[in-house]
């Protein structure tokens, strides 16, 4: 059971999605030593939905987040169930909150935006590396730690799209996401790689964190905004793109590029030279993240966290 192997958990929430709420736990070892942890709580079972397709989610979810250990990713400790009988996974706290939040403040320095999203690749490159396509990278799941260090979270709609016995990638299926960040081949065509759709999804987050905003809306010839960026950006003259140094804007151009048989890949990204350039918290990724970011100053901080577990 979720109390005794926890502790308890607070009536107020930290985080509320479509299939489940995140509330803290808090758990006390035998010296007195407090423990928090984040649990999520799913949803209940639909009445439409089978016991079998509703747990085969759940663990689903479960199975995939908690084979993964790497500095960039939060760490997923157990599927238990709560005193009500609902299925929670416990995960690893993170107070620093989620990149969404850093972003809004606005308070994030280019330093470290790039190392952000340096580490965000790290991360999905992790992930690729595993076999999974995350195929939701967005702020919101984005995570920072107490030393403002980011790291993935939610994996509800993630894709296995190479088992540990499989040699090559197979395509996915399915629109998924959040649509500002869903790339333009998933509104056009049935089977996809998931690998480039994160791809996608990281370029749209790097913008978000230099222009504490999205570029469009959707990446549809619907949107004038995308409109806009496939003429400009045909000529090299995309002017929020325009306007990074160097490096930085021949990157962008390649991670945003609409036709996934040009897009870059992952490995590719980390191969760039502009991209091997950019100072990060922890140039081995094996090895844990040491230096303090202050992406959210620690008086509005201290706020958020208190926002967060306004009811316990």
């Amino acid at each position: 059971m979720l109390i005794k192997k926890y502790g308890v958990c607070e009536k107020g929430c930290i985080g509320k999605g479509a299939t489940a709420v995140v509330r803290l736990a808090h758990k006390f070892d035998k010296s007195d030593c407090e423990k928090t942890y984040a649990v999520k709580e799913f949803r209940k079972r639909r009445k439409n939905e089978s016991e079998k397709d509703y747990v085969k989610k759940l663990t689903s979810e479960f199975c995939i987040s908690s084979t993964l250990q790497h500095v960039n990713v939060v760490r997923t400790v157990d599927l238990v169930q709560d005193e009500n009988h609902n299925w929670c996974e416990v995960m690893e706290y993170c107070p620093g909150g989620d990149l969404y939040t850093a972003i809004k403040y606005g308070h994030m320095t280019s330093t470290e935006v790039d190392c952000c999203f340096k580490q965000l690749i790290r991360g999905v490159g992790y992930l690729h590396s595993m076999g999974v396509a995350h195929r939701d990278i967005k702020p919101e799941n984005l995570l920072l730690n107490e030393n403002g260090h980011l790291k993935i979270t939610d994996f509800g709609v993630s894709d296995v799209f190479r088992t540990c016995w499989e040699e090559s990638a197979h395509k996915s299926k399915g629109l998924c996401g959040s649509e500002p960040y869903i790339a333009p081949e998933q509104f056009e065509t049935k089977e996809y790689d998931a690998r480039l759709v994160d791809v996608w999804a990281c370029g749209i987050v790097y913008y978000c964190m230099i222009y504490q905003g999205i570029p469009f809306r959707m990446a549809s010839p619907s949107d004038p905004n995308y409109t806009n960026y496939l003429e400009t950006k045909s000529m090299g003259l995309y002017e929020p793109f325009e306007k990074l140094p160097s490096g930085c804007r021949e990157l962008m151009y390649q991670i945003l590029e609409p036709d996934v048989k040009k897009r870059i890949t992952i490995e590719a990204i980390k191969m760039d030279t502009w991209f091997q350039m950019i100072e990060c918290c922890a140039e081995n990724e094996n090895c844990h993240l040491t230096r303090k970011h202050n992406h959210v100053p620690n008086d509005y901080l201290k706020e958020i966290q208190q926002n967060n577990s306004v009811k316990k």
